[in-house]
């Protein structure tokens, strides 16, 4: 082996700084996390994000725009040795470890120089205040090899005037901020209310459960702009948090109930690659729904804000330690379908299952963790012996059978509370207008027999449950006037419609209710999902009119001729047997679309 140490290093400084500018950072607020990590792993209690702006010509135009970034914390600091390293490429305290939030130890220099051309990092244990730093521009003109000394040195006036300085405790600085996503302070603020307080959500969380309480605070220096941030929930349980309207009360719930599907946890077994020894670790699933009010709010415009904020956070997320690792759709759901940001998934693991989830080093991803397709799995030749065999596989397969059975829980439950809105206490046009057709026919109908069996208590009864029934799944509550109100005015109608599941090949039914033709809609059946479901949630109320018309028109024809010319029970057989055809047809549809 040759002692020359004139020869070229392994990695030329000079060029491969410019790679690891481009290291792939999502965004400004993704850097910041990198530096956060490296607080609440130095057990800080508080951290500050300082923000400085400086005029800078634009377009003819002077602008303010942000020319430094500070970080500081209250953690245990960095002693002279420990300091070296912090801005060493490839390099960390946490290279073996799996404990923390952290991942190798080496984010701070990779996420500084993605955001910036100069980092500064000032740390202290008690008295003396230690300092290095990174600048690109040095490295690149005198293609330096080492880090820098270690100073003592005071921090800056202009950032230790703004901070108390503690016992202990860290400063990064970025300046020359030359790759930022944003140009102003309060613009970083509404990106990192949408991402950070995602990310660190268990942390700034007031009960604990998960992670320890830390207090992270925004402020843009020489202005008013000062806050502290709150957790931003996809699963909209926490409180306080940054949901708009709603910072103090959940829209969503989560169901503990071991044998709901919207919770549970499996045991994966595997190898510790860094021990050898075969071990077990938890994953936890926990799943939410929006609570039926603030379903049937969805056209209220008093509430836009949050929707967009729902909207923007429709993902399934994957907590590691504490901490959000990645957030996204995965193939389970199409991410611009709006119907899709009325519940959340979270999927929490710890950092001894790093390998098998794929964590990236940045901590921003996680790898082949989508949807298991049951053809692709057959045409690979994958056998239950193998998923059982292979925890990657065996992770992968449970969450996709988790994640599959609860969304088609979340489909019927969302069916049930949007159709009631529909029938429950506000009547349909479609049904008002039917009725004025029907109502001045002077035709014996199957209704009328029906109902002429029936004392005026009965009616009264039969009537009174399905409209309970129907306030019941969409969180409705009636005074005994308004239900008595209720029930005069559906004895009334001639026709009605309304909605129900069952198990089937039938998409409609027919049935009397009190002494109304009622169309009964099958939600569990394709021609709900795929036309009548579709046309409500694009508010298509003109196109969802003429579907329902074309239905009571149907139960109008068997009304009057099941007693007279058809019997009840053809009428039966016909829609069992159009129900069926419908389905194959849509399957048919589908499959050719896909």
């Amino acid at each position: 082996m040759s002692n020359n140490y004139d020869e070229p290093p392994i990695i030329p400084a000079k060029t491969a700084i410019k790679s690891f500018r481009d290291s792939g950072y999502k965004s400004t607020a993704a850097a910041i996390a990198e530096i956060i990590d490296n607080a609440i792993e130095a057990k800080a209690k508080n951290i500050d994000i300082l923000v400085f702006e400086k005029d800078a010509a634009k377009r003819g135009r002077t602008q303010k725009r942000i020319s430094e970034i500070a970080i500081i914390d209250d953690g245990i600091g960095m002693d002279k040795e420990i300091l070296k390293t912090s801005l060493q490429f490839g390099n960390g305290t946490k290279l073996k470890s799996r404990k923390g939030i952290g991942r190798f130890g080496i984010g701070l220099p990779n996420a500084s120089i993605s955001q910036c051309r100069h980092v500064e990092v000032y740390s202290w244990q008690n008295s003396k205040c230690l300092q290095t730093y990174l600048d690109i521009d040095e490295i690149e003109e005198k293609s330096q090899q080492n880090i820098n000394e270690i100073n003592v040195k005071e921090i800056p006036k202009q950032i230790g005037k703004e901070i108390k300085k503690t016992n202990t405790g860290t400063v990064v600085i970025w300046s020359e901020c030359d790759r930022l996503d944003v140009a102003r302070g309060d613009t970083l603020y509404k990106r990192m209310q949408r991402d950070l307080c995602r990310i660190y959500r268990h942390f700034l969380d007031d009960d604990n459960e998960y992670g320890k309480k830390v207090n992270i605070k925004y402020k843009v220096v020489g202005t008013k702009f000062q806050q502290s941030l709150a957790a931003n929930d996809p699963l909209y349980l926490m409180t306080p948090s940054n949901t708009p309207g709603f910072e103090n009360k959940p829209i969503m719930e989560l169901k503990t109930n071991d044998d709901d599907p919207r919770e549970g946890k499996i045991e994966l077994a595997f190898n510790n690659h860094h021990t050898g020894i075969q071990e077990i670790s938890n994953v936890l699933f926990r799943f939410s729904f929006i609570k039926p009010e603030f379903l049937r709010k969805e056209g209220d415009p008093t509430l836009s804000n949050l929707m967009d904020h729902l909207k923007r956070n429709m993902g399934i997320s994957f907590v590691r330690s504490g901490r959000e690792v990645d957030f996204g759709n995965f193939n389970y759901f199409t991410k611009y379908d709006t119907t899709e940001r009325w519940w959340g998934c979270e999927i929490r693991f710890e950092p001894i299952l790093d390998e098998i989830f794929g964590v990236s080093f940045d901590k921003q991803n996680v790898k082949d963790m989508g949807k298991i397709d049951p053809e692709i799995k057959k045409d690979k030749g994958i056998t239950d012996e193998d998923v059982e065999s292979d925890p990657k596989l065996k992770l992968k397969s449970e969450i996709t059978k988790r994640l599959t059975h609860f969304h088609k829980t979340y489909m019927k439950i969302r069916k049930e509370i949007t159709a009631g809105t529909r029938s429950g206490g506000s009547r349909p046009r479609s049904v008002s207008i039917a009725d004025r057709i029907y109502k001045n026919r002077n035709i014996l109908t199957r209704s009328k027999v029906v109902a002429g069996e029936k004392t005026k208590k009965q009616i009264d009864e039969e009537i009174k449950q399905r409209i309970e029934k129907i306030a019941q799944l969409t969180g409705k509550t009636y005074s005994p006037d308004q239900l008595k109100k209720l029930i005069e005015e559906t004895k009334k109608l001639e026709v009605n419609i309304d909605n129900r599941s069952w198990e089937g090949s039938q998409f409609f039914t027919t049935e009397v209710v009190g002494k109304t033709a009622t169309v009964v809609l099958n939600l569990n059946h394709k021609f709900h999902n795929k036309l009548y479901d579709d046309l409500a949630n694009k508010l298509d109320q003109t196109n969802v009119e003429i579907v329902d018309l074309m239905l009571m028109a149907w139960a109008r024809v068997e009304d009057e001729l099941s007693v007279t010319s058809i019997k009840l029970e053809d009428f039966v057989k016909i829609r069992e047997k159009w129900g069926q055809e419908l389905s194959e047809l849509l399957d048919e549809q589908e499959r050719v679309i896909n």
